[in-house]
């Protein structure tokens, strides 16, 4: 008995049949783990949905879903017309019937996102949230729901969760949008640094002027903060910025020294950028003498009033209301707004996130002159005061016929 044990033990036959019974073994160990992961996954996606299952339909609807075979795409396409004619909370209600009436997992998935969209642009951000997570924990590679995700903590405040979605979304870019998430992710560290608790102000200025040293596409963010918590700071990152757009257009103007058009930026167009925020200071706040040798910068205040020379500014706009202020009574003053650079949609409001398309990025300044309102209010009591010498006029020339 043990050498016919033995014999099989030495057959080559016998040692592969053994490796091949190993492998069946592992394999199907594999495909029931899998099997029970995805099973697990689909009985978590279809508890999570039964959670939304609430609101009411109409008639028309409910019967339209018992005696439809595949009701699913006709009434996603109602509920997303319904979204963009902006009633969303009905469009919310179709895709929450819908997720109650479908067991096919793929199809609760693509309903349980479009919901979370919806939710989000309703501004339930919290639903919002907990929908795209379930779908994350589901399918970690959906690039569209991390996306919103990250734009929900973003809205949220919750700047780190924004950060951590980023970095699995950069797992998942390609190349050439690489740029965009660097862009994003100094933005993000930017709202960290500026909305921490643990930071000392003196902390949070020096990251903030290091991060926007680094990247330049948050000079307005970084120089709005620095103008309401550090005077001293904003006024040396704003001469440094018009020190180095200065150097960059005297590189360009010689082609010896220089080569690449894209490093120009004109002087007068990086002061431009922050025209709005230099606009809101008072003369008593400005520091003339250190901003005596900065021609652009000087224009803003020469076209304020505030500085008397003889000197002519350089943009259109100022130079009109320099002249308004050094020739005529009449005043003006300069209205803001910003435009999105993907969308040309024109707000009244900066934002680093366009509320229409959601591109990020600085948005184009855009301003005019228009009549000051002090001169308005002026006209408007020399106006008043010349009717009521008028009627007084009047009314002593009857009275006076009258005696």
């Amino acid at each position: 008995m043990f050498e016919q044990v033995m014999y099989f033990y030495h057959d080559p036959l016998f040692g592969a049949s053994i490796l091949l019974g190993i492998v069946a073994i592992l394999i199907f160990a594999d495909w029931s783990r899998n099997k029970y992961k995805a099973k697990k996954k689909e009985m978590a996606l279809q508890d999570f949905a039964k959670s939304y299952s609430e609101g009411s339909l109409s008639d028309e609807i409910i019967d339209f879903l018992s005696i439809s075979k595949n009701p699913t795409p006709p009434l996603m396409l109602l509920a997303k017309t319904y979204a963009l004619a902006g009633d969303r909370g009905y469009a919310i209600k179709i895709y929450l019937g819908i997720l109650e009436k479908t067991t096919n997992t793929q199809e609760k998935l693509i309903i349980l996102e479009s919901l979370g969209i919806t939710y989000f642009e309703a501004g339930f951000l919290q639903r919002a949230k907990e929908i795209f997570l379930e779908i994350i924990k589901a399918y970690p590679r959906n690039r569209q729901v991390l996306d919103y995700l990250m734009r929900v903590y973003e809205n949220m405040g919750e700047y780190e969760e924004a950060l951590d979605a980023l970095e699995s979304i950069e797992e998942l870019s390609v190349p050439k949008q690489r740029a965009s998430i660097e862009q994003m992710r100094s933005y993000l560290h930017f709202m960290v640094l500026k909305n921490s608790n643990f930071l000392s102000l003196e902390k949070k200025r020096k990251e903030i002027v290091s991060l926007m040293r680094y990247c330049g596409k948050i000079n307005r963010l970084a120089l709005e903060y620095l103008s309401m918590y550090d005077r001293e700071a904003f006024w040396a990152e704003v001469l440094a910025l018009d020190t180095q757009s200065s150097i960059k257009h005297s590189l360009h103007s010689n082609p010896t020294l220089i080569k690449n058009e894209q490093n120009h930026i004109d002087s007068n167009e990086a002061i431009l950028q922050v025209l709005d925020i230099l606009w809101r200071f008072t003369r008593e706040e400005i520091p003339f003498e250190k901003l005596k040798n900065h021609k652009s910068i000087m224009d803003i205040f020469r076209s304020k009033g505030y500085v008397k020379d003889s000197q002519e500014c350089e943009v259109f706009e100022l130079e009109a209301l320099r002249i308004l202020h050094a020739h005529s009574t009449q005043r003006g003053e300069l209205t803001f707004e910003y435009r999105c650079n993907q969308c040309k949609n024109i707000f009244p409001f900066d934002s680093y996130r366009c509320a229409v398309c959601a591109n990020i990025g600085q948005m184009d300044l855009v301003f005019r002159v228009v009549e000051s309102r002090q001169s308005q209010f002026d006209s408007s009591i020399d106006s008043t005061q010349n009717s009521a010498f008028i009627n007084s006029a009047k009314q002593f020339a009857s009275n006076f016929s009258a005696t």
